[in-house]
């Protein structure tokens, strides 16, 4: 799902429940939150960042990434 600006969220559910715990992008991070339906509490991960770089010639989104 795409907000105004154009970026794209994603869903993050309860693994017991499946209720909606956010709506959100996580890169190379966690979060910790209490489901408040099931009252478990959840440890969702972010993706990682090497997911998000385009490698396209010419796209404007394209990252450069050095290689040391």
């Amino acid at each position: 799902m795409a907000n105004s600006m154009g970026i794209f969220y994603k869903e993050y559910r309860c693994s017991e429940c499946d209720k909606l715990l956010f709506k959100g992008l996580l890169i190379d991070s966690e979060v910790e939150i209490n489901c408040k339906r099931c009252k478990a509490l959840r440890v969702v991960k972010g993706e990682p960042h090497d997911r998000f770089i385009c490698l396209k010639d010419g796209c404007p989104n394209r990252v450069s990434v050095s290689q040391g």
